[in-house]
């Protein structure tokens, strides 16, 4: 992880106008800034477009940011804030999918002959709310990643953590239970 000392000190260097520091803080944030535009948007060709358009408010907000406590942090909000802005204006019927799959696989739940373990799962999930439920089902029956949850439920990644951890303490004590 790259220490916030030195983003601090390319971003007031970017401020000041010294472009090789822009170059420098591309070199180093990209990677990750890159990778998470690409699982909000989904396509290489916009997630590069979002990233040039983050960078360019990055650089613009160069002076502010180098002041942040945590610049990798505000730099991953702007990238995420730009993402969202273009799924939403992409719209259609994929625009909130987090991945696409490639051929369906047999779906364990709707086996007729399930388990008695299995039961005593479904039945824990069946006590949570309706989203929360659909949540733990998005991240942990379909892979669904924090960020696409938080897309798809217009919530926070803090909110998405606490969310998915009251609900596996609900169900972890359902299952704790005797039968």
């Amino acid at each position: 992880m790259t220490p916030h000392r030195e983003l601090r000190g390319l971003l007031a260097a970017i401020a000041a106008g010294d472009l090789s520091a822009c170059e420098r803080l591309y070199e180093l944030s990209s990677p990750k800034l890159y990778g998470l535009v690409l699982r909000l948007v989904r396509q290489p060709g916009l997630a590069s477009e979002v990233l040039r358009r983050a960078y360019g408010q990055i650089f613009v907000e160069a002076a502010r940011l180098s002041r942040e406590k945590a610049p990798l942090g505000a730099m991953t909000a702007m990238a995420r804030a730009a993402s969202l802005d273009a799924v939403r204006a992409r719209g259609g019927p994929d625009a909130w999918e987090p991945f696409q799959v490639g051929r369906a696989a047999a779906d364990p739940l709707a086996l007729s002959g399930r388990s008695p373990a299995l039961m005593r799962v479904l039945a824990a999930l069946g006590l949570l709310s309706e989203e929360r439920r659909r949540m733990v089902l998005l991240a942990y029956y379909d892979g669904w990643t924090r960020d696409a949850l938080g897309v798809y439920f217009d919530i926070p990644d803090t909110g998405v953590r606490a969310w998915l951890a009251r609900s596996a303490q609900e169900i972890a004590a359902h299952l704790r239970r005797p039968t």
